[in-house]
């Protein structure tokens, strides 16, 4: 089921997941210029661009999983812009994958029980340590 909900986004889902990381870590929100004057969970909610983004964030993150580690294609654009232009930390990663986890199994418990999410959990490990290796390539400490 993990692996559904990351290939097939749909805007409601998508957002939340953006939403719960801006409401449980409030510092990311200022690493994302035009959803600063998001600041309360009915303007997140209202918003169309961070439905956009959510589904963006969740569609490349899904292609790079299925890649099972061969994603150095789909990898090094999104670190350089990560890493370059945006400067999003490591942590911030960490943060967003607890939180995609978090509404996975809130939203599909029946699904996404402790073997996915320890599995997902992993993936998403290798997903973040691959991150800060290109970040250092491109020179950012993040």
């Amino acid at each position: 089921m993990a692996t559904l909900a990351l290939e097939v986004p749909q805007d409601t889902e998508s957002s939340f997941q953006l939403e719960r990381l801006f409401q449980d870590h409030p510092e990311t929100l200022d690493r994302f210029e035009k959803f600063k004057g998001l600041k309360t969970p009915d303007q997140m909610k209202g918003s169309e661009d961070l439905k956009k983004h959510g589904v963006t964030v969740l569609t490349q993150l899904g292609k790079i999983l299925k890649q099972k580690g061969n994603h150095e294609s789909e990898l090094k654009p999104l670190a350089q812009t990560h890493a370059t232009k945006h400067k999003i930390p490591v942590k911030y990663l960490e943060f967003i994958s607890e939180v995609i986890i978090k509404v996975i199994a809130e939203k599909h418990s029946a699904d996404f029980g402790a073997d996915s999410q320890a599995a997902m959990k992993k993936a998403l490990e290798l997903f973040r340590n691959d991150m800060a290796s290109k970040y250092k390539e491109f020179g950012f400490q993040g």
